[in-house]
């Protein structure tokens, strides 16, 4: 996790062991716009708000199915 501007920040890593996906997958999140990447430096990171916030949505499509 990185701290940065007042905001938590998730390697590649850590969002896909979060969300239970492969790296390749999480590009794809990335490509399909479902997730949003982030740079800082030569890091690349995602929000962890976004992170859990879509950890959550795809908990609940799960359920439901």
């Amino acid at each position: 996790m990185v701290q940065h501007d007042d905001q938590e920040y998730l390697t590649p890593e850590e969002a896909s062991a979060i969300l239970g996906v492969s790296r390749r997958t999480l590009e794809r999140f990335v490509k399909n716009k479902t997730i949003t990447r982030y740079h800082k430096g030569f890091r690349v990171l995602f929000k962890r708000t976004e992170v859990e916030a879509l950890a959550i949505q795809r908990e609940s499509v799960d359920k439901d199915r």
